[in-house]
């Protein structure tokens, strides 16, 4: 999907009554930020999860330790512990009494007239998108007192026609003022309008900031850069003034706004904590902890151009691995558009930011996939509804240093009517200081100490890759052995050790790969009332791996998932020999043909003049229990 669909495809998921709006937020408060609940260590009971629709998710804490997530089209929900959350808003309703935002027109009208408002892809409407929030104790009001909070986000009627502004309130729930505008992109030199809007794009208008700045000297003349040869938007060096993320240095004093989508990519602007306005650089130049290029007026370059897909960047430094993290999100937001989260970290905050595999994402811009640590795909476990395009996050690091990624996703169900849901799951360090995420929903359960017995056994699996794609993940079998063997769909080694923080660091090789996560027991996403083992680990190429322990006492599990793994394995066209297991983690097959002639129970396929439909049935036994499966494959001629 590219970033011109993005804007209509939105609007479509509107229409639908679908919840988009988000803050990428930091996680500041004036009080001191409170840790979630440990509600249940070993899994027996925990707590069922409600969940809520809050598009591009972005959390902060309240004084009064309520959580709250902002989203695209003013979409906020709410919540005490991380598992029971409440909708607040959604989709902007009448857009003259949306909860905690007041009248839109009113709050927004100095950047409506720019964009987001009854123009373009937003004409009969608004298009008001990710923001973000944080308490900044630094800011200075009027009258002199201190401390704000400072909600950041973007109005945009074109892929490329935005403009990032700020408000700000002295409580989280408002009422707030507009503050000022931050920066504009989809401006022009030849000034004519763009997509089906009718509006001037000049640069020089007086509704943007770009004339004052340059007429005051902040800025050092219009840049070239910025436009085409025939004065047009140079979208592949200039970013979408989109998805803003605000937050703090290590320190908590220095101010920073990251942001972008597509076009020129993610960059990172400087901003002054007392009046939350940008620090523009003035003059291009090239960053010195980074290398990268610095433009005048957008900032830093961090990651992508090119118009390579990239947005809701999200930036957060960890204590206790000494990084910075960068979140960015690749593919399309809709549930064939491959959405998926990307990692990488730098020592500093300006960059440069590096993957596992050791890759600048400054590099990113024509081969993306190759660049960042793909942390989800399009994936589904036996038993439990399918997830898809899984993204655009903000993180939560409490005060006890416990972790949480918080995302949306949507779902492999028919039909398909774009429906998400906030998703919130744990995250611990690895051996190599990568936050790793935990396979199922946080439900309040903590990892632990457990023994080999505890650990080995069947597993299904799935590997993220690192492909952006529309298509659902293999769902893999893995058998851990109690000798540190691994054997199934993948063959290597695996071995545990205590992290000295409560749970055991995993090593598993796979190949020439070698993943680093952890064990964690915990409730899946169907209500079971028993948890499973799980693991989670990050590996050196850049790829994830999330597995989850199949039951051996759940007799109909486990056939189910022995036989969604031949179902899903088997070709379903051929020319060659199949090989046709007799046992599947414990399952034992008895394979039949239709046509024994052309392929027969032992998968053998004899030539054949035209293509054939064969079916091949599957009776799988377990412990007196059996499962009929049958599989059409086409024979064709060599």
């Amino acid at each position: 999907m590219t970033g011109t669909m993005k804007v209509s495809v939105k609007n479509i998921l509107v229409a639908l009554s679908t919840a988009f709006f988000v803050l990428s937020g930091a996680f500041q408060t004036p009080a001191a930020e409170q840790p979630m609940p440990a509600l249940d260590t070993e899994g027996t009971c925990a707590t069922q999860p409600s969940h809520v629709s809050v598009h591009d998710p972005s959390v902060i804490l309240d004084q009064d330790g309520t959580c709250y997530l902002f989203g695209s089209h003013t979409a906020i929900a709410s919540s005490k512990d991380l598992i029971q959350w409440e909708q607040i808003s959604s989709d902007y309703g009448n857009g003259r009494q949306v909860p905690i935002y007041g009248d839109l027109d009113k709050l927004l009208k100095i950047p409506f007239r720019w964009a987001g408002r009854d123009d373009g892809d937003a004409a009969g409407g608004y298009a008001v998108w990710a923001p973000d929030i944080l308490w900044n104790e630094q800011y200075r009001w009027e009258d002199g007192t201190k401390g704000a909070y400072m909600l950041y986000l973007c109005t945009s009627s074109t892929w490329t026609r935005s403009v990032i502004s700020f408000c700000v309130a002295k409580k989280l729930t408002g009422p707030y003022t507009f503050a000022s505008p931050i920066v504009y992109s989809g401006f022009t030199k030849n000034g004519k309008p763009d997509g089906n809007s009718t509006r001037s794009t000049k640069w020089d208008q007086d509704i943007l900031n770009l004339k004052a700045l340059k007429d005051k000297g902040v800025i050092d003349e219009i840049s070239d850069n910025w436009f085409t040869k025939d004065g047009g938007w140079n979208f592949r060096y200039a970013p979408n003034a989109i998805d803003p993320n605000v937050f703090f240095d290590k320190d908590h004093r220095r101010m920073y706004l990251s942001y972008g989508s597509w076009s020129g990519g993610i960059f990172l602007l400087e901003l002054d904590p007392e009046t939350g306005l940008a620090i523009y650089p003035g003059v291009d130049s090239t960053d010195r902890e980074s290398g990268n290029f610095v433009d005048r007026y957008f900032g830093i370059h961090l990651a992508g151009g090119g118009h390579a897909y990239g947005e809701g960047p999200y930036i957060k430094y960890d204590p206790e691995s000494g990084f910075y993290h960068l979140f960015i999100t690749y593919g399309g937001l809709a549930s064939d558009g491959g959405y998926n989260m990307r990692l990488f970290r730098s020592r500093h905050v300006s960059g440069p930011y590096l993957d596992a595999a050791g890759r600048n994402a400054a590099d990113n811009a024509y081969d993306p996939d190759d660049y960042g640590i793909k942390l989800i795909g399009n994936y589904k476990f036996t038993g439990q509804v399918g997830v898809r395009s899984a993204g655009h996050n903000s993180q939560l690091i409490d005060s006890t240093g416990n972790r949480y990624l918080i995302y949306h996703q949507r779902f492999d169900v028919k039909p398909q009517l774009e429906a998400h849901e906030v998703r919130v799951h744990q995250q611990f360090l690895n051996e190599d200081g990568w936050p790793v995420t935990a396979v199922y929903e946080y439900r309040g359960e903590k990892p632990s100490l457990y023994s080999k017995s505890e650990v080995a056994g069947h597993y299904e699996m799935v590997c993220s890759g690192t492909e952006t794609s529309s298509d659902m993940l293999p769902t893999l079998l893995l058998t851990l052995n109690a000798d540190g063997s691994v054997e199934g769909s993948k063959t290597g080694t695996w071995t545990m050790s205590d992290s000295g923080k409560g749970y055991h660091n995993l090593t598993m090789k796979l190949g020439n790969t070698v993943y680093k996560g952890l064990f964690f027991r915990q409730h899946t996403e169907n209500k079971d009332p028993n948890a499973v083992m799980t693991f989670s680990a990050i590996g050196d190429d850049n790829t994830s791996l999330w597995g989850s322990r199949i039951d051996p006492s759940n007799r109909e599990l486990t056939l189910e998932a022995a036989a969604s793994f031949i179902r899903n394995t088997l070709p379903k066209v051929t020319s060659d020999d199949l090989v046709l297991p007799s046992e599947v983690i414990g399952c034992r097959i008895r394979w039949s043909s239709n046509l024994e002639n052309v392929l027969n129970h032992e998968g053998h396929v004899c030539p054949v003049q035209e293509k054939t439909k064969v079916t091949l049935t599957a009776v799988l036994s377990l412990g007196g229990e059996t499962r009929t499966e049958m599989i059409k494959i086409r024979v064709r001629p060599e």
